[in-house]
């Protein structure tokens, strides 16, 4: 058992290597062929420290790390008005689960995958509305099975905006996403503001930022929330009967922006993540939710925009 756990971990090693090389490549091949203002690639790593589980009797605690990577590949089908964006993404998530008496082992660890692939329309109307819609369908796995339907996710945005000032942006939309770990559909309120070195971005509730660029506008500080979650489907014979973990929580903290050229950009994110949730799914959608003390997390990534990204 140990020789297959070993040789299975060596094989998700090999794997995310592989990942940063093609993104390397990515990164290089996209900067040279596209400058249309978008993030067109990147990738970032997370880690969320100890935390202790709420409404149990124990020491029970959890941790989390992950790593994300994502490339955008923009096509443009009318100048100045309509852009068409494919794009693809992988994370890999290693839950770890301390003490938990249920699975009668002191540490239980889990690696979860997706991939993704996403569709994004943006279109102008004039130079006050303006519409983004996209399709991002995803397989979320502990790849332990074959795939199944089970495994396949589909997440969607619709928003419309319209330019009330030069300075600032509103608009409203509709969303289905995992953000609260399970499918849910949400109303959403697109917010763009920007007063020379100010900027405030936010797509509420999920997410809002305030950021400040000192001069020369190479350092950006901030402060940020957001909403994040993800739902898997799984197998595992330690843990019986389950079929779908899904985990949900709202990061708080500061941010931090630095340009190491005009395109490739150092970003940093840490403060405490609460409002922790974890819920184990079995076949018939019988839920055991249960959630953690607010903790500490830190993530740190580097992207790559065109210069008029900003």
């Amino acid at each position: 058992m140990d020789q297959k756990a070993s040789m299975r971990n060596e094989s998700k090693r090999i794997a995310v290597q592989k990942v940063f090389a093609i993104l390397l490549f990515l990164f290089i091949f996209i900067g040279n062929c596209y400058s249309q203002g978008f993030k067109l690639a990147g990738i970032k790593y997370a880690n969320y420290l100890k935390s202790p589980l709420t409404d149990v009797s124990g020491n029970q605690e959890n941790t989390f790390q992950e790593f994300g990577a994502f490339v955008n590949f923009p096509k443009v089908i009318k100048k100045d008005t309509t852009i068409l964006i494919n794009g693809l993404g992988y994370g890999w998530v290693n839950a770890t689960l301390h003490n938990y008496p249920v699975l009668q082992t002191s540490k239980y660890q889990k690696q979860l995958q997706l991939f993704y692939y996403q569709l994004t329309f943006l279109h102008s109307w004039n130079e006050k509305w303006s519409l983004v819609a996209s399709l991002k369908p995803t397989i979320a796995s502990d790849f332990e099975q074959k795939l199944s339907s089970d495994d396949l996710i589909f997440q969607g945005t619709v928003i419309a905006t319209r330019k009330i000032k030069d300075k600032l942006k509103i608009g409203i939309g509709i969303l289905n996403s995992t953000r609260w770990g399970s499918p849910m559909v949400l109303p959403m309120v697109n917010l763009h503001y920007k007063n020379r070195r100010h900027k405030v971005k936010g797509l509420l509730p999920l997410k809002i930022k305030y950021m400040y660029a000192f001069p020369k506008e190479k350092i950006s500080l901030g402060i940020g929330y957001a909403r994040n979650g993800a739902n898997f489907n799984i197998s595992d014979s330690k843990i019986t009967g389950i079929n779908k973990i899904n985990y949900s929580r709202a990061n708080i903290g500061l941010l931090a922006h630095y340009k190491l050229t005009k395109t490739f950009r150092l970003e940093a994110n840490g403060g405490m993540s609460t409002g922790r949730i974890y819920r184990l799914i079995d076949g018939d959608n019988n839920v055991m939710d249960f959630g953690s003390k607010a903790s500490p997390f830190l993530s740190i990534g580097i992207v790559l925009v065109s210069p008029r990204a900003e």
